[in-house]
């Protein structure tokens, strides 16, 4: 009996230890791939599940993470079009999607193959900065920025490579931080105030010229209202010069009276405002107050009157 339960045990263990030799487990997080006297097969193994393989060291079993993972590029100086150095540090999520390839160029492991992608990125971050102007990447001007367009142009190179060479899918590429090396930033910073100087002086002297012909046609239109104003002023000066001559010509009828309503002209015009005179009633224009003075006229007209103290109708 105790023999029996011996080979049970070492039947048992022998049939986990096959078991454990020829089969082997993908986890749903995992991409494997076989290899047959260490040749990876083509076809790799994507989905999760229990698996069987033939013992070491005729086939093994190589998995990788498939999940996606960011890569941080350390922060460089990279020069632009117009020989200015910017400090860029970007980030590229991607993740392995062709185990057999990656495999084969990076048997080392994942490390060997995160070296190389970093190295593209790099190459292909200066080369296509390279080709872009500092303005286009630091600007004010939010309709030069392009920014955006160089992300997207170095991950289309990115991923193509990767894609093409190791068995790697780039999801996403960014520019986590752009800044300006110390050496160059007063330069820069001088040339940039330089710029919004010479665009403020601008903006000053069109101010100006616009304001001068603002001042021109303002100046024009005063002397259109102040000429028309003027005929329209002569017309009326015109106009009551004839009534006014209309009426001397009745007041020439009349001498007395016209000299009369003068006086009192003069008068109302010097008693316009609230004052105190002291003056001699018997000189003209005042004598109209002296009432004796018109009585002592009147009598010396009739003397001089041949006509005076006569009837009407009598010689």
């Amino acid at each position: 009996m105790k023999n029996i339960g011996t080979i049970v045990a070492a039947a048992f263990l022998a049939i986990v230890l096959i078991l454990y030799m020829c089969t082997f487990q993908v986890r749903f997080t995992e991409v494997a791939i076989r290899k047959t006297w260490g040749n990876p097969a083509k076809e790799a193994i994507t989905k999760p599940g229990l698996y069987f393989k033939w013992p070491a060291p005729i086939q093994n079993v190589v998995e990788y993470d498939k999940r996606i993972r960011t890569l941080e590029d350390k922060t460089e100086e990279t020069r632009t079009r117009d020989g200015k150095n910017l400090l860029l540090t970007t980030f590229t999520l991607w993740r392995i999607t062709d185990p057999s390839k990656f495999h084969t160029n990076f048997p080392g492991g994942e490390l060997d193959g995160e070296r190389k992608l970093r190295t593209t990125i790099v190459t292909q971050r200066q080369a296509i900065v390279g080709n872009h102007t500092f303005d286009e990447l630091v600007t004010t001007d939010p309709s030069r920025r392009k920014l955006r367009e160089i992300e997207q142009e170095i991950e289309a190179a990115v991923a193509k490579d990767a894609s093409e060479e190791y068995g790697i899918e780039v999801v996403g590429f960014g520019i986590r931080k752009l800044g300006l090396p110390q050496s160059v930033t007063s330069t820069i910073f001088s040339s940039m105030k330089a710029h919004e100087q010479a665009k403020a002086a601008r903006y000053i002297a069109e101010g100006d010229a616009r304001a001068n012909d603002i001042l021109a046609e303002a100046g024009a239109a005063q002397e259109r209202i102040l000429a028309a104003a003027n005929e329209k002023v002569g017309t009326i000066k015109a106009e009551a010069e004839r009534v006014v001559g209309e009426y001397y010509k009745e007041f020439n009828k009349h001498p007395e009276l016209r000299i009369f309503l003068d006086k009192l002209r003069t008068v109302a015009e010097a008693l316009k405002e609230r004052t105190t005179l002291i003056l001699d009633a018997s000189e003209p224009p005042w004598d109209v107050f002296d009432a004796a003075s018109r009585s002592r006229v009147a009598p010396a007209k009739r003397l001089n009157d041949p006509n005076a103290g006569t009837v009407p109708g009598e010689r």
